[in-house]
């Protein structure tokens, strides 16, 4: 038979049983239904009472606005739960009596981010019915749902991996979250104002190294451009751009900051998936070994 993880099956159990899991999914819901609606009702009543018409792109706004609305929920969720996991173990006094069981510290690290995951795919499938609003309207295919799961799927991992890597780290709770939510903000809007400093820097040299009677020449950071690949909210634009064609802020970045090659912009959703799999796996080793009470002894 399928051998689960204990201190996953562990989790499993504790969250089932616990109020606050069955608070975070009425949260969860209630604020996706709330903008779901609101953007049905805006997109049709509204416009139609004030006479004017629906367009195809106006359903497809529906679904550009339900599916922000649940990654960024994502990004809050999953940092959240998985930053208090081995370090509320510790304050708790229980972590030195879980690794002295036969669980190996690797166990341990990844029962906590399966049941991390686990959290956020049951979040996903029971907002379905809100997804489904766009379903009844047309626009949206099943492959364009199936995409959108497996990007929450390697964001959580992502994500989970960072959380759970500053909760090693850090003896508290308080320092772990902190740390990884800094972290994650580095990650999607630092990264971003990086390759605009890298940018503005490049266009004040460009000025100034031009002459004046030149025509207005615009900066290109070139390869810069590909320090976005670890940016989890580029990797979510691209994949609404593909779908919808309606993030223009990917168009922007790539057109007007930093030209890529057309090869890398084509695969961009699988080449920043990899690589942000590549650092959780990193990141998760790095934890083992942390975490590990034998490291340096025989």
């Amino acid at each position: 038979m399928l051998r689960v993880n204990p201190v996953y099956q562990k989790e499993l159990r504790t969250n089932a049983r616990s109020f606050k899991t069955y608070l975070i999914i009425f949260a969860f819901n209630g604020l996706l239904s709330l903008f779901g609606l609101l953007t049905l009702y805006l997109t049709f009543e509204y416009k139609q009472g004030l006479g004017g018409s629906v367009q195809y792109s106006d359903v497809l706004e529906i679904y550009t606005i339900i599916t922000a609305v649940e990654f960024f929920l994502l990004m809050l969720v999953v940092p959240a739960v998985t930053a208090g996991s081995v370090s509320g173990e510790r304050e708790r006094q229980t972590l030195e009596i879980l690794l002295t069981t036969k669980l190996t510290a690797g166990s341990i690290i990844r029962g906590k981010l399966l049941s991390s995951i686990s959290m956020m795919l049951f979040l996903t499938f029971t907002s379905l019915p809100v997804m489904a609003l766009v379903f009844t309207i047309g626009g949206i295919t099943l492959r364009d749902m199936a995409e959108f799961l497996l990007l929450i799927i390697i964001t959580a991992v992502y994500l989970g991996s960072i959380g759970i890597f500053f909760s090693v780290l850090f003896k508290k709770s308080t320092s772990a979250t902190v740390g990884t939510f800094g972290s994650v903000l580095v990650l999607s809007f630092g990264t971003i104002g990086i390759t605009m400093g890298i940018r503005f820097i490049m266009q004040m040299h460009l000025n100034n190294t031009l002459d004046k009677a030149t025509s207005y020449v615009q900066a290109d950071i070139g390869n810069w451009m590909l320090l976005l690949l670890v940016n989890p909210v580029v990797n979510f634009l691209s994949v609404l751009k593909d779908q919808t064609g309606i993030a223009t802020q990917v168009s922007y970045l790539f057109d007007h900051v930093g030209s890529v090659s057309p090869a890398i912009r084509n695969i961009w959703f699988p080449l920043s998936s990899a690589i942000q799999l590549i650092i959780a796996i990193l990141l998760l080793v790095i934890s083992t070994a942390i975490l590990n009470p034998c490291r340096g002894k025989r």
